[in-house]
């Protein structure tokens, strides 16, 4: 007679393994639940992943941890999804990490909705990103390579802001922080000033500075210097290279009016970002802590713990506990097929010397005698 087997709610439970007990009979077995333990296992992997003493911490030895946890790194993280709301800004910045990838993150000032991955910053990754997103009123960026060819080709309505932290470290970069002549003390200061700038008549008079700048150094910045080479050719070049591609950076920006579109009347009060500094310290830093903290990850392991770290920081993230237990089905546990022993090729190495005519020309021989030093 068949058993009635029903869960017994009193008895002990293991982790992956439950008692259960007979109706008619009352003897009692334990039966598995890959359920339970795939739960168990997804907490232990996420446990390691976002703590800070490694596998250590666990109590379990390295070999072991890595064999139950190899499933949580084939499935395939959630990105969120794109709902058609056109929002008011859009960050857009790209950060280069190990095995030669660039990862594009896109935020509405908060949370991400969106990445890509490719190889470098340009214009096909950017469009690759843009292209599954909605037009929003302003694009905050940093003027990476590509971006603006992938703007006018995909977002050609959206206002530009450049990030005025970038644009502060580039004429730092041209100019250094102790420049030597007073065309580049007054420069650097006058680019000093763009992070305090919170009014529409500060940003006024800041252009008008600038201006006046130009109007006093203008001579300075256009001296050439001459060269003769021995043939008898002459060029030139700007004497003052740096501090001329310093001012023409400010004054190019200034006159495309993206330096200061978040003070703009149609965007007041929207809270649009005049930096990317959301993405550097919220997204990029803790990518970079991670991929610290878990240092020699593989190429796909490393991008697999970043996509969930996006993930989690997503505008509908998903319960990585839960996300895993759920398609723990879809992993592939079989073993790889054994190797065939049929020989490929000639042995690349052995114990013999090889006479097959197909490989050698029959004339090797072992050498005897003794070798002179």
């Amino acid at each position: 007679m068949c058993c009635m087997w029903l869960e017994a709610s009193n008895a002990s439970t293991s982790a992956g393994r439950t008692r259960w007990r007979c109706k008619s009979c009352g003897a009692s077995t334990t039966k598995s639940r890959p359920d339970i333990t795939a739960k168990t296992q997804a907490s232990m992997f996420l446990d390691w992943f976002l703590g800070k003493g490694g596998v250590k911490q666990l109590d379990i030895p390295r070999r072991t941890f890595s064999g139950r946890i190899s499933w949580c790194w084939q499935i395939e993280i959630p990105k969120p999804q794109v709902t058609g709301e056109i929002y008011n800004q859009i960050l857009l910045d790209g950060i280069y990490l190990p095995y030669n990838w660039c990862l594009i993150t896109a935020t509405n000032g908060k949370q991400i909705i969106d990445w890509q991955w490719c190889q470098r910053e340009n214009a096909p990754a950017y469009q690759a990103l843009m292209n599954r997103l909605p037009t929003p009123k302003v694009v905050v960026t940093d003027g990476g390579a590509g971006i603006q060819k992938a703007l006018k080709n995909t977002w050609p309505k959206s206002t530009i802001q450049r990030c005025l932290f970038h644009v502060k470290t580039n004429t730092i970069t041209d100019l250094t922080r102790r420049p030597k002549t007073a065309a580049e003390k007054a420069l650097l200061a006058l680019t000093n000033q763009l992070l305090t700038i919170n009014t529409p008549q500060e940003a006024a008079n800041w252009i008008r500075l600038l201006h006046q700048w130009h109007q006093l150094y203008q001579e300075f910045i256009n001296e050439k210097t001459y060269s003769t080479n021995p043939n008898g050719k002459t060029h030139w070049w700007w004497t003052h290279e740096r501090l001329r591609r310093a001012y023409k950076r400010l004054e190019r920006l200034s006159r495309s009016e993206n330096l200061f579109t978040y003070l703009e009347p149609e965007f007041a009060n929207q809270g649009i970002n005049r930096t990317t500094s959301q993405l550097e310290g919220g997204i990029n830093a803790p990518i970079r802590r991670l991929l610290n903290t878990h240092r020699g990850l593989s190429e796909p392991h490393m991008k697999t713990a970043i996509e969930w770290g996006l993930n989690q920081k997503s505008i509908d993230p998903a319960d990585p506990i839960t996300w895993l237990t759920k398609h723990h089905h879809n992993t592939s546990q079989q073993q790889p097929p054994p190797a065939t022993n049929a020989p490929i090729g000639p042995a690349l190495y052995d114990t013999a010397i090889n006479y097959n005519p197909a490989y050698q020309d029959g004339s090797l021989h072992i050498r005897k005698g003794r070798i002179r030093r």
